[in-house]
């Protein structure tokens, strides 16, 4: 031991440094992982993946990446709780938003948070930040239900004959995607023969008018009962959803009743290998979870994707405040079709792409 404080003695005496060990880059966030639905889960895998591939190589510029998250189960009050825990027991240097409307709104005025320099970075939620007053405090990353709403009704103008029925099902975004949609349709001059909730149309009885269409907002248990009921009242009407259904549950609750339903996505599909982003995702997913990918994994993966990017152009020691900056400096990343970026020119992605349910209960890729 006096040898061993002796060397130190001497060591400091000649001036020499020890290495020190680089402060860890805190990510936090607040989500849903205890619903019934897989997207909070299937999102943080998506993020884990992606931080467990940085880390194995080394971190960021030799600082490790380190992910804390809080179940809030989609309520709004268990939001704002968990984002005060995280801010006061953690020194974070970036939050990834929660996974939907209420809990991304509630996070975002959340009084610690508005104090703070720190950006709500890729929500899983299409909701129009500008109009909910947010888009200071919020970077999005996937397209909006607006944009989800056109590829919908150009779908179902390429794909169905008659009038159109809007079904406000049941779930965490159900209203923003009603919103988005009946906006769209007044935007086309576009008539709703049907726009009412789940329950009104379960209640109908009479087969007039005949619905060559049908879109039902919600997740997938909130779709599940309106679905079935189209099914036996529409039997030839195309159906519809939002990226909010999760088509693994939807399959569970409808059974064959969900198979054909077309659903819009805003990820390029995540089963394919055509793009080197994909293939990546696919692999880190196999080494890592040895899970299959999903779009909301690959959402996941697209969002630490960009965080990454942009700790990367941070000079020294990460903060809040540098990582918001190089957050909203990013220049964009092409992902396949996909442009993801901060807040430059062209940042905004617009990507949506639409797909059915198959005959063996997957997505047609």
């Amino acid at each position: 031991m006096n040898s061993l404080r002796a060397a130190l003695c001497l060591a400091a005496g000649f001036g020499l440094a020890f290495p020190v060990l680089a402060k860890d880059i805190v990510v936090a966030q607040t989500l849903d992982l205890s619903g019934l639905s897989n997207l909070g889960k299937d999102f943080s895998n998506g993020v884990r993946t992606y931080f467990d591939s940085v880390n194995a190589r080394g971190g960021v510029r030799g600082r490790r990446v380190q992910f804390v998250q809080l179940d809030d189960s989609g309520r709004a009050a268990d939001a704002v709780t968990n984002l005060d825990k995280l801010l006061v027991d953690n020194d974070v240097d970036a939050i990834i938003a929660p996974t939907s409307e209420e809990t991304l709104l509630a996070a975002a005025a959340a009084p610690r948070l508005r104090a703070s320099t720190l950006l709500l970075l890729g929500a899983p939620t299409g909701t129009d930040l500008q109009r909910a007053g947010i888009n200071a405090r919020a970077l999005p990353v996937r397209a909006s239900y607006r944009d989800e709403a056109r590829v919908l009704l150009d779908s179902v103008k390429t794909f169905s004959e008659g009038t159109l029925a809007l079904v406000r099902g049941d779930g965490p975004d159900a209203d923003a995607c009603v919103m988005a949609l009946r906006e769209e349709a007044r935007a086309r001059n576009l008539a709703l023969a049907f726009d009412d909730s789940a329950q009104k149309w379960l209640q109908r009885t009479s087969s007039k008018p005949s619905f060559g269409a049908v879109i039902i907002a919600g997740d997938a248990l909130g779709v599940a009962p309106a679905l079935q009921h189209a099914r036996k009242a529409a039997p030839m009407a195309t159906l519809l959803g939002f990226s909010t259904v999760d088509h693994r549950t939807l399959i569970e609750i409808a059974g064959a009743a969900a198979k054909g339903m077309l659903i819009t996505q805003t990820v390029p599909p995540p089963g394919k290998t055509i793009h080197p982003f994909q293939r990546e995702h696919r692999a880190l997913m196999k080494k890592y979870r040895d899970e299959l990918p999903s779009q909301h994994t690959l959402e996941g993966y697209v969002v630490a994707r960009l965080l990454v990017s942009a700790l990367e152009r941070v000079e020294g020691e990460p903060t809040a405040a540098k990582v918001s900056a190089a957050l909203r400096d990013l220049p964009a990343i092409e992902l396949g079709p996909m442009r993801v970026a901060g807040r430059g020119v062209g940042a905004v992605n617009r990507y949506v792409d639409i797909t059915a349910i198959s005959s063996k209960g997957g997505l047609v890729e």
